[in-house]
């Protein structure tokens, strides 16, 4: 008896099965057709974009063995995609700093760093080469990455900011400010947190010598600002 109930089960399950099929069969073929091309359209492109970075990446190191790399580079950068073009530049301002053009170079970082299609990690280590770089550095260009605890070139751009106060400006107390958060980050190259913790006494120093010949007009130290 059982057998007869499970036949007729499975029949009236066949009859809803069908009836479903009759009344949405053409939906079903359109998003079966819809699912079909989208996963043939986004294999292509996977495809063709990684056969594209290939091209590029291969004209890039081409054009660094030509025998006039920063024309060659130019020329490659003109028909290329934004994370090539910042690598080409990236390229052709270490060319320049070879040959101890520094002014060339901080022009070129620059415009790699003003440039907001170009990759956030490229851009962000434009920043601080230029700052390294440019005679008369335009220190605002640092602020952004300054506030982003995020990105790998923080500390290397607080460094170059407190430099940058301390050379510049004479603020040591501003400096000071810029490496106070170097003493409680564990985790960081044992070199870079070496070089900030050099400045922080070369610079406390500097501004203990500035206090006793002027109390009345030195800055006071970032604690004493707090």
């Amino acid at each position: 008896m059982s057998d007869i109930f499970r036949e007729v089960d499975e029949a009236l399950q066949q009859d809803k099965l069908l009836k479903i099929w009759k009344e949405y069969r053409s939906t079903i073929i359109a998003a079966l057709a819809i699912l079909i091309l989208s996963t043939a359209i986004t294999s292509f492109y996977r495809s063709w974009d990684t056969r594209r970075d290939a091209t590029e990446t291969e004209r890039l190191t081409n054009a660094l063995q030509a025998d006039d790399p920063q024309a060659a580079i130019q020329e490659v950068i003109q028909d290329t995609r934004k994370g090539h073009k910042a690598l080409g530049l990236m390229s052709a301002a270490n060319l320049y700093l070879q040959d101890n053009k520094k002014t060339e170079a901080a022009a070129l970082f620059k415009q790699i760093a003003e440039d907001r299609k170009s990759p956030r990690n490229i851009r962000d280590l434009a920043r601080v080469l230029y700052v390294q770089n440019a005679k008369q550095a335009d220190i605002s260009l640092l602020k952004p990455l300054l506030r982003d605890d995020k990105s790998p070139w923080v500390w290397h751009a607080r460094i170059e900011a407190a430099v940058f106060a301390a050379h510049n400006d004479k603020d040591y107390a501003q400096a000071l400010e810029y490496l106070e958060p170097f003493k409680d980050v564990k985790y960081m190259p044992a070199s870079l947190k070496q070089r900030a913790l050099a400045l922080t006494d070369v610079y406390t120093l500097k501004l203990q010598k500035a206090k006793a010949k002027n109390p009345a007009n030195t800055p006071a130290t970032a604690t004493e600002k707090k």
